[in-house]
């Protein structure tokens, strides 16, 4: 119990030295990037619109490091810690849900 407490530990730390010194931004980034990866291995199609996907996560952790995950740690009171992991999240998802978005947008578009 003591030992899984002391890994949690050092773990965070690791995280926070790696915020430090590469910043929260670039973090944010990559981490969208690895969410975009993840995507792509779960589907297990690699072509090039699996690098458009890769290319499409990192522009969408971009956006979510400038604008949205800010906020949102500022709102709960996040540490630092948890902006890298919310970009993940984004990127994997981001992806997924970028196609029902566009249809959405279509049907709004052919409908006017």
């Amino acid at each position: 119990m003591i030992r899984s407490i002391m890994e949690i530990k050092s773990r965070r730390l690791v995280m926070e030295f790696l915020i430090q010194l590469l910043g929260a931004k670039f973090c944010c980034i990559f981490a969208s990037g690895c969410g975009g990866i993840t995507n792509i291995l779960t589907k297990k199609q690699f072509n090039w619109t699996a690098i458009k996907d890769v290319g499409i996560a990192l522009v969408v952790g971009w956006i979510a490091a400038e604008f949205f995950i800010p906020p949102i740690m500022k709102h709960w009171t996040l540490d630092m810690t948890w902006g890298p992991a919310m970009a993940f999240v984004i990127g994997y998802c981001g992806i997924r849900l970028l196609p029902v978005v566009e249809e959405r947008l279509k049907k709004v578009i052919n409908n006017t």
